[in-house]
């Protein structure tokens, strides 16, 4: 191949590059087109100097060199923004796109390769060329591009009728420690009955993890929905794969369902996760519904018409009913001025920035104080009218900084600004029974907190403060809200109290506190520095989700929500579109072009020394 040849090739790798790689980055997008360009035009330029020594075979040579490049008028018309312009129907267009789609690499390969193996044999014999080579060269060029084009089609056929064969790893989940102890403080018997029918591949993946939680409050049967359909009919089982949960006899008989599937490749996916449908199933069937309060009027993280997902915790509030919890409203209107109400198993203060007033305040520390379980997540002030109220996070016993920690190191990227700082996360978890699960996990585990801010333990309060969760080492506090680690004295954010320079690390932003209570009982609250973690935008964090669960189960004594859930579901590894691209057109065609490029370069290097011999 002559070095026209390799100009051109380069050339068209690049223009390809920019429109698939880089569409939606204008600068680079535009760049690589204009090198490609004239790298493409400069090989049509060395190739047409030949011309007076060979005009019939340099213009076949360069009609195919054109042919190839008019594959970019195919691209420019597939575009969705000129198909517009036609005014088709959505079918027809979806139609026109796929056919236009399917030309520009056949137009390519048409053109380019015949072009190039005619460049290769007028470089090879640049004097005279025999009019049989120059024909064997044309006719081997489009062999290979028509061989090329063959397997589009084929390609369409196998994704057509495309057979899925799964040598993944796979095992169905063992009982996780949470499991087991919702079995442990059963109060009544309980059934759990697997519709299967005997040759089940499922049965005998499911059967072996209820027989190791049997036991002396439950017991496990098997039966077949085409056999016993009586029982499966009362119990709403309308085929196999189905585990029904029984408790009680009679009128007071109460079930709750799991659904998998007879067959094992289908269920496959959900017995990865069998333990965690369990422990779901086991706290509705198992446990009398709890209420748990939200504080109202305070300007509180809420689910109704929540203006954007960073203040939405709809998501957080279906985890809680997922956890057979009752979620209500408390406020002054409902009487929070006066006294908690009796039936609050838990009371939920999520980002208040109105100062409570000290009816409601009292009404609190009286729920504490006769066995009450709090859960307060402060957040610091976003605008000039909000307050971090004291009073609040003093019913934990500590106090509060609302100036955020940030992070310059390690923070999630969301803007592209430098309020992207406030995004952090962090793996400093103690030992803490609220926190177990996310301490051996560590590792894996980062809770995400945007905008968190300090706590320290104050010297006079009751009940004993443990602190549960830590910032990196990294993380300061931005006294003057510039986003920037000042190391020397600074102003406040009223630009007149004089503040030392900013530090690094060593602060709290999770505690929990608890307490002797009226009665014998102990009364437990858990706050944290912010509550943007439990919105929709940050809960779907799984360390975040166990947070809230953990620390629920703790505040209300419930182990079967402090302990682990099983889960053997494969880890997905998460790729960004452009880091797919890369790998895709590098091993596909990047690699291959290099390895090519090498061997046409070693070629021309021995022929080279062999005429120098």
């Amino acid at each position: 191949m002559s070095s026209a040849g390799m100009l051109y090739l380069i050339g068209s790798f690049l223009i390809f590059l920019a429109e698939r790689m880089f569409d939606g980055n204008p600068p680079v997008r535009w760049s690589l087109n204009g090198i490609g360009l004239v790298l493409v035009l400069t090989a049509l330029a060395m190739r047409a100097r030949s011309w007076s020594r060979h005009p019939s075979a340099t213009q076949l040579a360069l009609a195919f060199f054109g042919l190839s490049m008019s594959s970019v008028l195919f691209y420019v018309a597939s575009l969705k923004d000129n198909l517009a312009m036609l005014g088709l129907d959505p079918t027809t267009a979806t139609h026109v796109t796929v056919g236009l789609q399917a030309l520009i690499p056949l137009v390519w390969f048409v053109g380019a390769l015949p072009a190039l193996a005619i460049d290769g044999t007028l470089s090879a014999s640049p004097h005279s060329v025999h009019p049989g080579r120059l024909r064997n060269a044309l006719e081997g060029g489009l062999a290979v591009a028509l061989g090329i084009g063959m397997l589009f089609p084929i390609n369409y056929l196998a994704t057509s009728n495309n057979k899925r064969f799964d040598y993944g790893f796979f095992k169905t989940t063992a009982v996780g420690s949470s499991t087991r102890a919702a079995i442990d403080s059963l109060t009544a018997p309980l059934r759990v009955v697997l519709f299967f029918p005997p040759s089940s591949e499922v049965l005998r993946e499911v059967r072996p993890y209820f027989d190791d939680l049997a036991g002396a409050n439950l017991t496990v049967e098997v039966m077949d929905q085409t056999m016993d359909v009586d029982q499966a009919k009362a119990w709403k089982v309308k085929d196999n794969g189905t585990i029904v949960f029984v408790k009680g006899e009679g009128d007071d008989e109460q079930t709750e369902s799991i659904k998998l599937d007879d067959d094992i490749d289908k269920a496959k996916k959900d017995l990865r996760k069998l333990d965690s449908k369990v422990q779901t199933a086991l706290l509705k069937i198992a446990r009398e519904k709890r209420t748990i309060y939200f504080t109202v009027g305070h300007d509180e993280l809420y689910w109704k018409n929540a203006p954007d997902e960073f203040t939405n915790i709809d998501l957080a509030k279906k985890v809680l009913e997922g956890l057979n919890f009752k979620v209500k409203e408390l406020s002054v209107e409902t009487g929070l001025a006066q006294a908690v109400p009796d039936d609050a198993g838990l009371v939920i203060i999520a980002g208040p920035k109105r100062l409570f007033l000290p009816e409601e305040i009292k009404a609190l520390q009286a729920y504490r104080d006769r066995g009450g379980a709090t859960f307060i997540a402060m957040e610091p002030a976003s605008g000039p009218d909000d307050v971090s109220d004291p009073n609040v996070a003093a019913l934990a016993g500590v106090g509060f900084n609302d100036q955020p920690l940030l992070s310059d190191k390690a923070y999630l990227r969301v803007t592209g600004g430098p309020t992207d700082r406030a995004f952090v996360g962090t793996n400093k978890f103690s030992s803490h029974e609220s926190v177990t699960t996310l301490s051996k996990n560590a590792a894996q585990a980062t809770f995400i907190s945007p905008g968190v801010g300090g706590l320290l333990e104050l010297q006079d309060h009751p009940g004993k403060v443990t602190n549960i969760m830590k910032g990196m080492p990294e993380w300061w506090a931005d006294t003057n809200a510039n986003y920037e680690f000042d190391k020397d004295p600074v102003a406040g954010k009223d630009g007149k109290i004089p503040m030392t320079g900013e530090k690094r690390g060593g602060y709290e932003i999770a505690d929990v506190a608890s307490g002797p209570a009226d009665g014998g009982k102990e009364w437990r609250t858990a706050v944290i520095g912010d509550s943007t973690w439990m919105s929709n935008a940050i809960l779907k964090n799984q360390a975040n989700a166990i947070y809230l669960v953990s620390t629920i189960g703790w505040l209300t004594q419930d182990p079967a929500l402090t302990g682990e859930t099983e889960d053997e579901e494969d880890i997905k590894i998460q790729h960004t579109k452009e880091g797919e691209a890369m790998w895709f057109y590098g091993t596909s065609i990047l690699v291959p072009l290099l390895v090519l490029l090498g061997g046409l370069l070693r070629v021309r290097a021995r022929r080279a020394k062999g005429n120098e011999q």
